[in-house]
Order: C-alpha cells, then structure tokens, then sequence
C-alpha cells in the first residue's frame, strides 16, 4: 500500500466530514441574528388610564401618535393590571406573575431614597433573562425610582437605567446614547421603556392645556401643577370646589399628549423602531374623584386597576380589538411567544399573540388585581368579562359588580345578590389555591414611627 497518496487521502476525507459537520452544527445551532428573531420594543407608561385615551374612547385626542401605533395592531379592550400601584404591578409586568405569587408589595419614598421596598427574589425568572437566553440584547431606561436596579428591576439587562422621576425628554436621551450600539448588533433586541409623566405632580403641558382649558388662570394652573401629593391635592379641590376637578383632568390629559409627543420623537429619531414588534401598556390607572379618591394605591376600582393593551406586530394585516379579559402578567409570555421562546412553567399569564397576530381563546377567564401595601387593608379582586368581586381581606366585605351593566361600579349588588357573591368568591379561592406563594424575601419589622413616616411620604398624611 503506498501510504504516502493514502494519508493525504484520508486527509482530504477526514476534512471534508469535519467541513460537513461544521456546516451541519451551523445549520442547526448558528448565532441568532436579527431577520431570524423579531426584535421586540415594550413601551409602559406610569398611572395611565385605559380611559383617558382616544383609541378606548376618550373624546380628547391626548394620545395621536400611539393611536396611530394601536391602530396597527390589537388592541385589547378588558386589560387589567395586577394591583392599583407601580411596585407590585411592575414586579408582575416582568416575572408573568401574581403579587401573592411574587410577594413584591411594599415600599414608600422618603427624603428621596426608596423605603421599606423588597429585592425581587432571584429564583423568580424574569422577560429580560428569558429573552437573553435566546440571544437576545436587553435594554431598559425607567422613570420611576421605585424601578431601580438595587431592587432586582435591572436583573437580565445588558444595561439599564433608571432616571427617577423625570419626565419623558430624559428617559429619551438617556436610551438614544445607546443608539449606535444598539443599531450595530447582530442579535435581536429587547428594549423596555418606562415613563412618569401623567404621575401626579399634573403638570400643565402646553400647548395641549391651553386646547383643553384656555380659561385656566395662572394661579390655578400653578396650584395643581405644584402639588406632589394626593391629600394636599384633595385640600386643594375642597378649597376651590368642582372647577378644580375639571382643572385636575386637563393637566393629567396634556401630561398623556406630551408623553405621546416625546415618544413620536423618540420613533423619529430612531428610525428602526418602526420594525420592532410593540407592546405598549401602563402598570397602574389613576382615580380622580369616583371614588372619593384622588390618586392610587388604596382600592381596586376599574379607574385604578383597568389600563391600555396594545401589541402591533408589523407587516402583519390581521388588525383587530381584543374583548379577552386580560392581564400585565400576559405581556412577558407574550413577548417570549413572538420571540420564539415558550414561558417557564412557573409563570401565571398566557400568550396574547404570537408572530402571525392574535391567541384568542373562548374559554371565560378570570383575573386577579391585588393590593397589600400596608396602607390600606389588603384586598383582592377577581375580574371577568362580565362580573367583578372585590374582597377585603380584613373586614370580609365584599363588593359585587356587573361590568356590563355598571362599568363605573357604582351599584354594589353583593347583597341583592349573594348566590353571585358566592359564585366568584369560589372562582376566587380556586385561582388562588392554585398559586404558589411568594418566595421568602426578607423585611423589617417597622416601628410606628416608621409607619407614620412611610404614610407621610406617600401624602396619606401630614
């Protein structure tokens, strides 16, 4: 045998099984790049309501840009978020689960640093972390400082930055810095985007304010726009009677149209934004009086609890509006699902859509809005597309609505009707048998003076 021509040979083989395998290994396992996975854009904006927005009916046009965004995508008409204020609803916007399931509750701010507030438990996987673990890049810039990335809110971000509470110009040059890097990656990207600005102090924002109540006089402009707590706001419209109310609304509606202005700059300015897959949802609504309430934070009402769902999925024609009853724990397995991935097991949402449009499903489903943040006596509420049952966990009261007939829920029928109390009270207790409970995170025990300073610097007292 001439071994000289057969080693080259074998050679030459031996080269063209390893070429083939590397082809192979390549076809199968190659790097994740943008045509292959949608890049994906999820938008929040704090203390918005569902119905303070033309694309749900709202007769001022406080929001042209993301209408225009809506109006390319479904819209889900019966959203609801997880609790009545940021850090609860938050925590379950990124985890995909229940605040009973995340045990994220409390927190307060004073003297600017963030109080008694609970560090999101590693063992509860998050979006960002699922989404990297299929290639890709994670961004988020939030304008909450209750957001920071101390209490677990920036876990799975590639960076992350948190502005406090400013308005939307500085989340947007805060997120364009990263534009170029952004825009010269070869993996997907996954950006979250959080704004204040419809949060109370209700600033004047011209010149939507003037369109909406051009006989504001200055004094009165600045005695909304200067007041950072609900209580003293409450003082104020005692003090100057139901004009203000009116006042109050119109600065909350132009703070929307500023917010949906600077989002228009930010699509302008970054062009590419167009073609990435949005969500765009709020973490809580705000109250203005239906209640005998200005704010959030201390019930379970629609004005709280109900909040604005859109995804838009472009080059996709199937545009529609969405009557599920739907939750903020479904936007994490929503934007894993149009990504490609599959949610954890551990997550309590579902997909609303996947890269061809809408996941709907017949079934009547049910979900849960939670409140226990030490304030105010904790409650629960279970919502479904007809009926609504609020219960607090304290006194055993109970709240019953027809949503159908009575969407304000002004008509409290639990007592005319007690065998339709027990009938949700039922669908309640199993959805909530079948949750885990929270992972243990450790707290404080506080002294009542801590209390009292807590209440303080949430306005609840003087």
């Amino acid at each position: 045998m001439n071994f000289r021509k057969t080693i080259p040979r074998v050679a030459t083989l031996l080269s063209i099984c390893l070429l083939a395998a590397f082809s192979h290994a390549s076809e199968t396992k190659s790097p994740v790049t943008k045509k292959n996975y949608p890049s994906l854009l999820l938008i929040t904006i704090d203390t918005l309501r569902a119905d303070r927005l033309p694309f749900y009916g709202h007769k001022r046009n406080t929001a042209p840009f993301l209408s225009k965004l809506a109006g390319e995508g479904i819209v889900f008409t019966n959203a609801y978020s997880t609790s009545s204020w940021t850090v609860p609803a938050v925590t379950s916007l990124i985890t995909g689960v229940y605040p009973s399931s995340h045990g994220i509750t409390r927190g307060s701010i004073k003297k600017a640093h963030v109080y008694r507030q609970e560090r999101i438990p590693r063992k509860l996987t998050n979006l960002p972390e699922q989404l990297r673990a299929l290639g890709y890049r994670t961004y988020a810039v939030t304008a909450n400082t209750h957001l920071m990335k101390d209490f677990g809110f920036g876990r799975g971000f590639d960076r992350y930055a948190c502005v406090g509470f400013c308005a939307a110009e500085k989340v947007n040059r805060t997120f364009l810095e990263w534009q170029k890097e952004i825009e010269s990656q070869n993996s997907p990207v996954f950006i979250w985007l959080h704004y204040f600005d419809p949060h109370i102090p209700y600033i004047g924002r011209h010149p939507w304010l003037k369109q909406y109540q051009s006989d504001e006089t200055e004094g009165e402009c600045t005695a909304i726009s200067s007041v950072s707590r609900p209580v003293r706001l409450s003082r104020v419209l005692q003090k100057k009677g139901p004009r203000t109310l009116t006042l109050i609304q119109s600065h909350y509606d132009s703070e929307i149209n500023y917010c949906d202005e600077q989002i228009r700059k930010l699509f302008q300015e970054f062009p590419s934004l167009q073609r990435y897959v949005t969500v765009f949802t709020a973490d809580h609504g705000e109250e203005f009086m239906e209640h005998g309430k200005l704010g959030h934070g201390r019930n379970l009402y629609n004005d709280t609890v109900r909040i604005p769902l859109f995804v838009r999925i472009p080059d996709k024609t199937s545009i529609t509006t969405s009557r599920d009853v739907v939750s903020l724990i479904d936007v994490a397995p929503t934007l894993l699902s149009i990504a490609g991935g599959k949610a954890p097991q551990s997550w309590q949402g579902r997909p609303l859509a996947d890269r061809n449009g809408l996941i709907s499903t017949k079934e009547e489903r049910y979900v849960i809005a939670q409140i226990n943040n030490g304030i105010v006596p904790p409650m629960n509420a279970v919502i479904g597309s007809n009926w609504k049952l609020i219960i607090n966990e304290k006194t055993r009261e109970k709240e019953l609505y027809n949503l159908m007939n009575d969407p304000a829920e002004r008509n409290n029928l639990a007592t005319a009707q007690p065998e339709q109390v027990k009938r949700q009270n039922d669908i309640f207790q199993k959805l909530v048998l079948a949750l885990p409970p929270a992972p243990m995170v450790k707290k404080n025990k506080p002294l009542q003076k801590d209390k009292e300073e807590m209440l303080r610097s949430l306005g609840y007292i003087q």
